[in-house]
């Protein structure tokens, strides 16, 4: 039998077959100028964070001069900062290089960065116009600096209530942090994410968590103070509100620099995910918490909110059974519908055509999979082993949504039949179609036989 696939060995051989059909491909923006230090920065989003390997960028000045930059990594980008006179001419070409040693090329001229940069402007000339109408509370909130502490600062810091937290805020500064029970060491962190860590503190017989930042945009306090009012508007009982400070938090080795934090009451629970490894054989409890699920999202699209990052360990699951949703740094509300999105969300959980999509409709693909997964589940347990006990997914992955075909999960689930089938079907026409497909009504699921 004749194939194509090229005859490789080894680690070769492993990673082609694991990304035989990904291609380095990003979008490519500049997110800043800084006028006084003539520093241009430019991201690189790519398509699939994992795959790609390393970013290039030979930068051609104005007078024909070549320089070649390797961009550093983050979590899901890589960041070019490189001098510039914005009004003179550049060209920029980035190298893309896949795990797999597949490469691309992409240009980025001069004029498109002056646009990118114009369109930030406008949105902060819009921004600051809307800030001067909400009244002395957003004009009290300064401009933050986006060079951020790392999670062993803050801890370090924070075993100092009198350093840390400021004078200003006398109700923090009765804190006592208390240390993560579930790890053998001595740490006050109880987890880390995307943007920040977490930790827990007691004030008098009250638990509370304090999310201090390791990355945020310039917006910072234009997305929370918006996020914090959609939450107390709505009023919906699987949200909770929060406090931000804008200025709460120094470290040791910045002590002239307060940071921003974000608290809120502690939730004892278990996340989504370490609850179906403890009872993905109780049928009723999988469909229990898969109908609890899907009303939260309903309740949510019917104030206009999103979540943005739906995943197995944003969800928690009280001991009473309730259902709560945790981590607001993606959410969307009406109101910041030009800011954009600062993340893409768990791979495991969106939409491979997710992007730069923000909108009232981001969590329907999540909500599909979430759903789909613990009604499978509840009629055969035995799925649960395609989660390989990974806290990144629940049943599909990335590779289910490029190669569905070849999907062994997605075969075993319609071998389920009836609804389970349906809504497999479902999940198959909305990766045909984009991320705001109007093809899928929640209500219409939960209804659904």
């Amino acid at each position: 039998m004749e194939t194509n696939e090229p005859q490789l060995k080894g680690l070769k051989r492993i990673l082609y077959k694991k990304y035989q059909d990904e291609k380095p491909e990003a979008s490519v923006e500049a997110v800043s100028y800084d006028n006084e230090k003539k520093n241009l920065t430019v991201k690189v989003t790519p398509s699939n964070p994992k795959y790609l390997k390393m970013v290039e960028a030979t930068i051609r000045d104005f007078k024909g001069r070549d320089r070649v930059r390797k961009l550093k990594k983050t979590e899901n980008n890589f960041m070019l900062r490189n001098k510039v006179i914005l009004e003179r001419q550049y060209n920029f070409s980035f190298y893309l290089l896949g795990k797999d040693g597949k490469f691309s090329r992409m240009e980025k001229t001069m004029e498109s960065i002056r646009e990118d940069l114009k369109r930030i402007e406008e949105f902060n000339r819009k921004s600051a116009e809307q800030n001067n109408e909400k009244g002395d509370l957003v004009k009290q909130i300064p401009r933050i600096k986006r060079n951020w502490p790392n999670s062993s600062a803050y801890a370090q810091s924070l075993q100092n209530v009198d350093f840390s937290i400021s004078k200003k805020y006398e109700d923090l500064r009765k804190a006592r942090f208390i240390p993560n029970s579930n790890v053998k060491y001595r740490s006050l962190i109880q987890g880390a994410g995307n943007f920040g860590v977490v930790f827990k503190f007691q004030i008098n017989d009250s638990f509370y968590a304090m999310k201090c930042f390791t990355r945020a945009s310039q917006y910072i306090d234009t997305r929370y103070y918006e996020i914090s009012k959609g939450i107390e508007n709505s009023k919906l009982p699987f949200l909770i509100d929060f406090r931000y400070y804008s200025d709460a938090v120094r470290t040791t080795a910045r002590p002239a620099e307060y940071f921003p934090v974000i608290t809120m009451g502690w939730i004892e629970g278990k996340t989504l995910f370490n609850y179906i490894q403890e009872n993905f054989s109780d049928s009723a409890k999988m469909n229990a918490v898969a109908r609890q699920f899907l009303q939260t999202v309903i309740d949510m699209q019917a104030h206009s909110i999103a979540h943005g990052d739906l995943s197995g360990d944003n969800i928690l699951i009280t001991s009473g059974g309730q259902l709560k949703i945790i981590d607001y740094d993606g959410m969307f509300v009406p109101t910041l519908k030009d800011l954009g999105s600062e993340e893409l969300g768990h791979e495991s959980f969106q939409h491979p055509k997710r992007g730069k999509y923000y909108g009232p409709k981001l969590d329907n693909f999540s909500a599909l999979i979430i759903y789909l997964s613990l009604f499978a589940i509840s009629k055969s347990p035995d799925l649960w082993k395609y989660n390989q006990n990974d806290p990144d997914k629940l049943l599909f992955d990335i590779n289910d949504f490029n190669n569905p075909g070849e999907s062994a999960v997605i075969r075993d689930i319609n071998k389920i039949g009836g609804k389970a089938k349906r809504l497999m079907d479902l999940l198959l026409q909305f990766l045909k179609n984009g991320p705001d497909w109007d093809g899928i009504d929640l209500q219409k699921i939960m209804k659904m036989r």
